[in-house]
């Protein structure tokens, strides 16, 4: 071998080794990737065509939500028709003041006031509001707090207010709201 070839190859070795890596990931990507990807757009092509929706660029119909956000949303739902006759009968206010109290009284709270307030009707769902003051102690408050978190209501703490009393004890006063979506008939 010609000494000058040679250490010209040494001098561009990096660049040869670079280009045989290259070499290396065209002939897998072609070889391997190619036929994985051919097959998977032939596959979304055929669900589109029974209707499932499994490609996100197409835009036709909202992703499948998990089955706990369905679950919370359909607990927290009813029909327009029906939701509309709970709030004109008063339950739904009631039905808040009810749980918050028992909520409260399950955490050690003392409920003083538990008074429903004004129901907001929109197009797609009900805010029924309750106001209720309390008595105890810093921890039954956070567990109130971790209760209403945690409940599986859609429950929404508008604001609060804590004033110290006895060592040890509060007195609370919060005004939370309620939300009760109104299910639409589905369209045939």
């Amino acid at each position: 071998m010609n000494a000058l070839l040679a250490a010209r190859l040494r001098s561009a070795w990096p660049v040869v080794v670079t280009l045989v890596v290259l070499a290396g990931f065209a002939a897998i990507h072609t070889f391997v990737y190619g036929p994985l990807a051919a097959r998977y757009r032939r596959a979304l092509e055929e669900a589109g065509q029974i209707g499932a929706l499994l490609d996100p660029s197409r835009n036709a119909q909202p992703a499948a939500m998990p089955p706990r956000v369905y679950t919370l949303l359909m607990d927290n739902s009813g029909p327009a028709n029906e939701v509309d006759a709970r709030t004109r009968a008063g339950t739904l206010g009631a039905d808040l003041v009810q749980h918050l109290s028992s909520l409260a009284t399950g955490r050690d709270l003392n409920v003083v006031v538990a008074e429903p307030g004004p129901v907001t009707q929109q197009a797609g769902w009900t805010e029924a509001r309750a106001h209720l003051r309390m008595r105890g102690s810093w921890s039954s408050w956070l567990e109130f707090l971790d209760g209403i978190a945690h409940g599986g209501r859609l429950v929404t703490i508008e604001r609060f207010s804590i004033k110290p009393m006895a060592p040890g004890r509060c007195d609370i006063e919060v005004w939370c709201t309620g939300t009760t979506l109104k299910r639409r008939r589905p369209s045939t």
